[in-house]
Parts: structure tokens; C-alpha cells; sequence
């Protein structure tokens, strides 16, 4: 099996490097690598890849930055491979990580997309690792795929999930589900990831999730740097996770209207639609902007009325009075 790489890079010349060696150092032998300098400064050379790949890498060049989503759909829409991973340019991945994951697709010839469990590196490694590991534990809890006797499968190497896969993604989006191994097929399919979409990974792995039964690695092969470049949790990217989860759940709603076989899902995206409003009026109400809560408190209730919304509307009008009494 002929497994693409695709990786997308930005002025990230030494990471870089880093990253295509973890794949040169492959034990499969059939791989490809195709690299995607999203208006980097300087541009990302051809003799670079060739001293590090040989001849099995392919470069596309963005005469300016597009975003993480148009590098990564490059790199699929380039592919020649049967199986697309992407590797972000400063992650790794495990020496052993396409062999797994092509004896994965060779052991189950009608899976069509596996998700690759991750191991993070670096000095907020630990944290991380804990976090992704209840959150993996979770997801299998509510949603991995029984065998017709009611057992787990017994392929100890990978898990695989049903369709309450999706409603699992709903609650919640783990980073080994935004890293999938996923036939060519299955690209296209889906389709791309969406441009304008902040985190347009759990997105993509959404929709995956209706359109095939997805598994999982679960051996980490997968190696997330995690050295503070992405701070999810300043308060300003808590609050974009938040409009991202609202945009997501409306574009999935879109999507679910053009494809009338997904009909039946609708309704548990509305709930979580509604969901994903509440929670933005409750983090407003908690950092002291009344005001701003009032408007995804209605979205919330008019998406999938509530009582809990309700008595939230009470709490805040009395958080609003309060305040402009001590004003």
C-alpha cells in the first residue's frame, strides 16, 4: 500500500526538517511525501526535500499563506497514494506508524478511515497526555462497536467505532480523531476541509462519521508536540473554541440538508447547536458581560427550547440588575 503524507508548513524550516526525517525513517517501505510551503519566507527548496526524501517527495507552492485548511486539502488533491495522513510540520511520527497503519488496512480491507492515536511530546506533554487519554477512554466507552455476540472486537491493535460515533463527536472532538489515515476514497467523499472553518479537523472527522464506520490506532503513533505554541486555554481562544462550535454545528446542519439520507441527524445537532449557544451565554455571564450572554441564551432557546434555559434567563436578568445597582 502506497501511504501520502502530506505535510503543510509555514516558516517552520527546523521543525520542518524534523518532521520529514520521522518519515524517512519509516519501516514501511511504500510512502510518499508531499509537502505544502504555504507562503513560507523564505520559500521551502527543493534541494531540502531531496537531501532528506530522495526523489519521493512532490512540492506545491502558495505564493502566499491560504490557511491550514487550503494546505491540507493540497496536499490530498496531490496525493497518488490509496491512503492520505497528514502530519502538521511540527509533530512526528512514531518510526513504526505507517507499517501499522498499512497492516491495519491490509487486516480490514473494507475500513475506509483509521484515526491514529496520539502521543504528545514536550514540555506540556504530560497534561496533554492525561487529558487525550480520558477523552479516548470516553469515546470508546460510548461508542466502540460490539462483535454480533456482544463482545469488543477482537483485534487488539485497533478499535472500531459504530454510528454513535457521531453523536459522541458531538460531546466532544479528541485530538486522535483529528488525525486521520483515510483512503483517497473516503477524501473525497467527505470532502475537503472547510477553509473558513476554525478547527475544520473535528469538523471533517464529524462527517466522516456519517458517511463510514471510522477506527482507531490504538497503539500512539501519532507524536504531538505540545511546547506551548497552541495556548487553548487563554481566554480568547476558549472563546474562539466556542464560536467554532457553533459554526461547525450550523455548517453540519447544511450539509445534513443537502444529503437526505443523513436526515435523522438533524436533530441531535440542533440539540447540540443549541448546547454550543448555552455554553457561550454561560461563559459571558461568568466573566461579568451580562449584556453579551442575552443573545446565544435566545439562539440557544430558539434552536431547542429548554428549561434549563429558562432558569438561566432568571439567574442572568438578576446578574444584570445587580450589576447596574453597584454601577
Amino acid at each position: 500500500m502506497l501511504i501520502t503524507v502530506a505535510v503543510p508548513t509555514h516558516n517552520r524550516p527546523w521543525l520542518l526538517r524534523e518532521a520529514l526525517a520521522s518519515i524517512a525513517a519509516q519501516t514501511h517501505p511504500q510512502w510518499e511525501v508531499v509537502v505544502v510551503d504555504d507562503g513560507s519566507a523564505p520559500p521551502v527548496l527543493e534541494s531540502t526535500l531531496r537531501e532528506l526524501l530522495g526523489e519521493r517527495f512532490i512540492l506545491i507552492r502558495h505564493d502566499q499563506a491560504q490557511g491550514i485548511a487550503a494546505a491540507k486539502n493540497a496536499g490530498v488533491a496531490a496525493a497518488r497514494g490509496e491512503v492520505v495522513v497528514h502530519l502538521d510540520d511540527d509533530d512526528l511520527l512514531a518510526p513504526t506508524a505507517l507499517a501499522q497503519i498499512a497492516a491495519a488496512y491490509a487486516r480490514h480491507p473494507g475500513l475506509e478511515c483509521l484515526f491514529v492515536n496520539v502521543e504528545p511530546f514536550g514540555a506540556y506533554a504530560p497534561g496533554t497526555a492525561a487529558n487525550q487519554s480520558r477523552a479516548v477512554s470516553g469515546l470508546l466507552e460510548r461508542a466502540q462497536r460490539p462483535t454480533d455476540h456482544g463482545s469488543r472486537i477482537t483485534d487488539h491493535s485497533v478499535a472500531f467505532f459504530d454510528r454513535r460515533l457521531f453523536t459522541a463527536l458531538l460531546k466532544s472532538v479528541p485530538m486522535a480523531m483529528q488525525r486521520p489515515a483515510a483512503r483517497k476514497t473516503l477524501w473525497d467523499r467527505v470532502g475537503p476541509l472547510r477553509r473558513d472553518s476554525y478547527l475544520p479537523e473535528p469538523e471533517w472527522a464529524m462527517k466522516s462519521a456519517l458517511l463510514c464506520e471510522p477506527a482507531l490506532l490504538l497503539h500512539c503513533a501519532y507524536l504531538a508536540r505540545m511546547d506551548g505554541q497552541n495556548n487553548v486555554t487563554a481566554p480568547e481562544q476558549k472563546l474562539k473554541h466556542m464560536h467554532a462550535a457553533v459554526d461547525i454545528r450550523k455548517t453540519l446542519l447544511a450539509w445534513i440538508a443537502r444529503n437526505p439520507t443523513l436526515a435523522g441527524h438533524a436533530g441531535e445537532v440542533r440539540h447540540s447547536l443549541a448546547g454550543a449557544y448555552f455554553n457561550q451565554a454561560y461563559h459571558h455571564q461568568r466573566n461579568g458581560h451580562c449584556r453579551a450572554a442575552w443573545r446565544p441564551l435566545f439562539a440557544s432557546f430558539a434552536t431547542h427550547p429548554q428549561w434549563y434555559s429558562l432558569r438561566f434567563a432568571l439567574r442572568l436578568l438578576a446578574s444584570c440588575t445587580k450589576r447596574r445597582e453597584a454601577d
